[in-house]
């Protein structure tokens, strides 16, 4: 696994306070580890990009409070019934795309548009002509 992000790294980022001491080092692990899984291209490990980093401390923030690696299983409420004499209740939800991006965190979405110029699709490729 690459390592993209540090504990002083985020700290110096989003502040000591970004989350508590116990929970800072599995967070960095977490960000590290997903962005190793993105295959980002063109980096210097030498020399990480700040917009990298950026991506990273807010990976670790999310990852911190349990929202990294999470993907939502319920759709939006649509409609709810509820009957109080002889008691019913029902739920209905609308479909959710649970691969897509609008299905995971904010600040995950926004770590992804930050790396978008380091992340490449393994299905395309260049094509010259001339």
């Amino acid at each position: 696994m690459a390592i993209y992000i540090t504990v002083a790294d985020v700290d110096a980022i989003l502040g000591p306070s970004w989350a508590g001491a116990e929970l800072k080092d599995e967070a960095v692990f977490e960000a590290n580890a997903y962005l190793t899984a993105l295959n980002l291209v063109s980096i210097d490990m030498d020399n990480i990009p700040e917009e990298v980093e950026q991506a990273g401390a807010r990976l670790a923030k999310c990852a911190s409070q349990g929202k990294l690696y999470v993907q939502q299983t319920e759709g939006s409420l649509e409609s709810k019934t509820v009957k109080a004499d002889s008691v019913s209740t029902s739920k209905t939800f609308g479909s959710i795309d649970k691969a897509g991006s609008l299905a995971q965190p904010a600040a995950v979405q926004l770590a992804l548009a930050i790396l978008a110029p380091w992340r490449t699709n393994p299905f395309a490729f260049a094509v010259k002509r001339g």
